[in-house]
C-alpha cells in the first residue's frame, strides 16, 4: 500500500481536532501528495512532510530537511515561508493524528491489543504474544500470517523490522510506522506496551484499541523528567481506558474502583480478575483466581467465571506472574482464541531478563528486571513464600535523573526483606553512581541489613555469585537482559546480568 498525504487532508482533519491555527499553500499544491513522513532531519527524502517538533527544536533542522527534499511542515510557530506550512496549538496531538492518515488508519487492518501498569508489561506482552503466536499458526487461513506482532520494551517485531526497542512506546510517527508494516506483512494482532508517557506525551492520540489491559498501579516515573506527581502518573495510565472496546482489569490492585468507574464510562465491555474479594460470581465478567500450586517449574492455578471452571500451568518463576498470565488468559478468550492455544502458549513463555530462574549445586539465582516499590514488594513477596527461611542476597541500583522516589522504596523494602544487599549502577546517566548508592543505603540502615557498594556492575554480580552460601537466592534485580548501561547521555556496553549468570553458572 501506498502511503501518502496532502496539506488539504492535514488542514482539514486537523481542523476537525481543533489543533489548527493557521495555514499557507498555493492552491495547485494543496491536494499534491507527499509520500514521505519524518520528524527528524536526518531522516528525509524527496517529497518529504516535515514535522518541526520538541521544545529544542532549531530553525536550521527545518532549513536541511528542506534541503535534502521536504516539501512542507507542521510547526506551532513559523519558521519560514518559503515552504507549504501548518500551524497548530499542539505539536505532539497534530503529529499522531497526521501519521495515522499518512499510513492510512493502519491500526484498524488487525486486534490491536494495548496493556498498562506499574509492573509486569513486559512479561504479560509475551504470555499474549505467545498466546497469539500459537493461535496463528494453528489458523493460517483466518489469520494471515503465521504469527503476531509485538512493540516491547524489548523489542519492536513487525513482520518487517525486527530490532531492540529503546522507548516502551514508540513516538507516534514510528507508532504508526510499525502498524502500517504490520498491516502489511498480513499479521492478524499486534500486542503493544503503553506507556504513561504514551498519553503525556500524545503518542497514542487517536489510536483505538480491541483489548485494554490495567494491570496494576503504584507511585512511580515522578520526577522533573517524567510526572509532576502520582495523580498525573496515574491520570494518564487511566487514558487507555477511554480508548478500548473490551478493558481486562485487576479489581484488587490499589485504585481498582477509580479504574473500574473510568472504564465503565467508556469502554462496551469491562472483564474484572482477582481473587474471592469483590467478586461477584454470578457475571460471566468477573473472574475468580484460586488455589495457586508451586510447581518445579512455574505454578498450576484455577480459575473460575460463571460456570466455568478451569486449570492452567505457566513455567515462570514468579507467583505475581500467575495474574500476568491471567490477564492474558482472558484477553486472548476476549478476541476468540482457542483454550488449547492459550495453554500451549502459556508453557512456551519465557522472557528474558524476566524471572529468568537459575539453579545449580543449591545455589538459585533469579534474573529480573524489578525496578520499583510495586515491582520490589511483589517480588520478595514471592521469594518469602516460594523460598522460605532461605538467604536473600540482592543486587540493585537506581537510574540517574529520574524517578527518585525509587531510591527509597527499593533501599526500605530491601531493609525489610534482603539479608545482604550489594548496591551498584543501573543507568547512571549525569549523576555519581556512588551517590545514588549511598543514597539507597541510608534507606537501608535503618533496618540494619548489611550492604556493600561496588560501582562497577559486572564487579557486583560476579562477587555476588561467587560469594554465596549454600541455599542462598541470588536476585539480580532491574537490569536483566540490557546489554548497556546509559551513561552521560550514550549507551556504554554492558555485559548484561543475564549474560553473567549464564556464564557463571554453565548454563
Amino acid at each position: 500500500m501506498n502511503d501518502s498525504i496532502t496539506i488539504k487532508q492535514v488542514v482539514e482533519l486537523l481542523k476537525k481536532d481543533g489543533t489548527l491555527t493557521e495555514y499557507s499553500c498555493p492552491a495547485e499544491l494543496l491536494e499534491q501528495p507527499f509520500t514521505y513522513l519524518s520528524y527528524s532531519s536526518s531522516d528525509v527524502q524527496p517529497n518529504t512532510f516535515f514535522i518541526c517538533k520538541g521544545a529544542a527544536f532549531k530553525e536550521q533542522y527545518l532549513l536541511d530537511a528542506a534541503q535534502k527534499g521536504a516539501g512542507a511542515y507542521l510547526a506551532e510557530k513559523c519558521y519560514t515561508k518559503d515552504l507549504p506550512y501548518i500551524l497548530v496549538n499542539d505539536i505532539r496531538k497534530a503529529m499522531s493524528l497526521v501519521a495515522i492518515a499518512f499510513y492510512g488508519e493502519a491500526y484498524k487492518a488487525f486486534r490491536l491489543v494495548g496493556l498498562t501498569g506499574t509492573k509486569g508489561k513486559t512479561t504479560t506482552t509475551y504470555f499474549m504474544k505467545n498466546i497469539l503466536d500459537t493461535f496463528c499458526k494453528k489458523n493460517p487461513q483466518l489469520c494471515g500470517a503465521p504469527k503476531s506482532a509485538v512493540l516491547s520494551t524489548v523489542e519492536v517485531d513487525t513482520g518487517i523490522e525486527h530490532h531492540e526497542a529503546h522507548l516502551t512506546t514508540p513516538e507516534s510517527p514510528d507508532l504508526q510506522r510499525y502498524f502500517a508494516q504490520t498491516r502489511d506483512s498480513n499479521i492478524a494482532f499486534l500486542t503493544m506496551e503503553v506507556s504513561s508517557q504514551a498519553y503525556k506525551l500524545n503518542r497514542v492520540y487517536g489510536v483505538e484499541y480491541d483489548v485494554g489491559m490495567f494491570l496494576n498501579i503504584g507511585e512511580d516515573h515522578i520526577g522533573p523528567l517524567e510526572h509532576t506527581d502520582f495523580e498525573d502518573y496515574f491520570s494518564c495510565k487511566l487514558q487507555l481506558m477511554e480508548h478500548c472496546k473490551t478493558a481486562v482489569i485487576n479489581r484488587e490492585m490499589d485504585y481498582a474502583t477509580r479504574v473500574l468507574e473510568h472504564a465503565r464510562a467508556h469502554a462496551k465491555r469491562v472483564i474484572t480478575f482477582g481473587g474471592l474479594s469483590g467478586a461477584d460470581l454470578d457475571d460471566e465478567d468477573c473472574w475468580v483466581l484460586r488455589d495457586i500450586q508451586k510447581e518445579n517449574v512455574g505454578f498450576t492455578f484455577t480459575t473460575s467465571h460463571g460456570m466455568q471452571h478451569q486449570t492452567w500451568r505457566i513455567h515462570m518463576a514468579g507467583r505475581f506472574n500467575v495474574e500476568n498470565a491471567l490477564a492474558a488468559i482472558i484477553s486472548a478468550q476476549a478476541l476468540g482464541v482457542d483454550d488449547d492455544s492459550i495453554r500451549e502458549g502459556l508453557l512456551k513463555n519465557e522472557v528474558q531478563g524476566r524471572m529468568n530462574l537459575f539453579e545449580k549445586d543449591g545455589l538459585t539465582v533469579l534474573v529480573d528486571y524489578a525496578h520499583n516499590y510495586l515491582s520490589f514488594k511483589k517480588l520478595y513477596e514471592s521469594l518469602k513464600a516460594d523460598y522460605p527461611g532461605r538467604r536473600i542476597v540482592v543486587v540493585v541500583g537506581c537510574p540517574g535523573g529520574k524517578a527518585y522516589l525509587r531510591r527509597r522504596d527499593i533501599g526500605t523494602l530491601s531493609g525489610q526483606n534482603a539479608d545482604y544487599v550489594y548496591l551498584t549502577a543501573e543507568d547512571p546517566q549525569f549523576e555519581d553512581v556512588r551517590e545514588i548508592c549511598e543514597e539507597i543505603a541510608s534507606f537501608l540502615k535503618p533496618y540494619g541489613t548489611p550492604y556493600e557498594i561496588i560501582e562497577d556492575r559486572a564487579q557486583a554480580v560476579e562477587k555476588a555469585i561467587r560469594n554465596a552460601q549454600p541455599n542462598d537466592v541470588i536476585v539480580l534485580a532491574a537490569k536483566g537482559e540490557e546489554v548497556y548501561q546509559k551513561v552521560k547521555g550514550e549507551y556504554v556496553y554492558y555485559e548484561s546480568d543475564l549474560a553473567i549468570a549464564k556464564r557463571l553458572l554453565s548454563v
